[in-house]
């Protein structure tokens, strides 16, 4: 019974945490764009361990969204291709 009950209250706050780095990274990627810099100060490991983790995640974002652009130009491309070919078959 304790076991579930801890393991319930690790769920929660895991959810939590995972739900605050999203909304970083989304803020982040919102004000600077995909150009964040990565900042660290040797003095201040905790922040710069923050803004290392948030600046993996903006470039994530950034890589997955060029991704996505040329694979959705490959199928456009790809798209006029078959609809050429399609309209030069109907015709007698």
């Amino acid at each position: 019974m304790i076991r579930i009950l801890f393991l319930d209250i690790l769920k929660f706050f895991l959810t939590g945490v995972a739900v605050l780095y999203v909304s970083f990274v989304v803020m982040t990627l919102r004000n600077e764009g995909t150009r964040y810099e990565l900042r660290l100060d040797p003095n201040d490991p905790a922040r710069s361990l923050e803004r290392l983790l948030v600046w993996l995640g903006v470039r994530c974002i950034g890589t997955l969204a060029a991704l996505g652009k040329a694979c959705l130009n490959i199928l456009e491309d790809t798209s006029a291709d078959v609809g050429e070919w399609v309209l030069h078959r109907r015709k007698p």
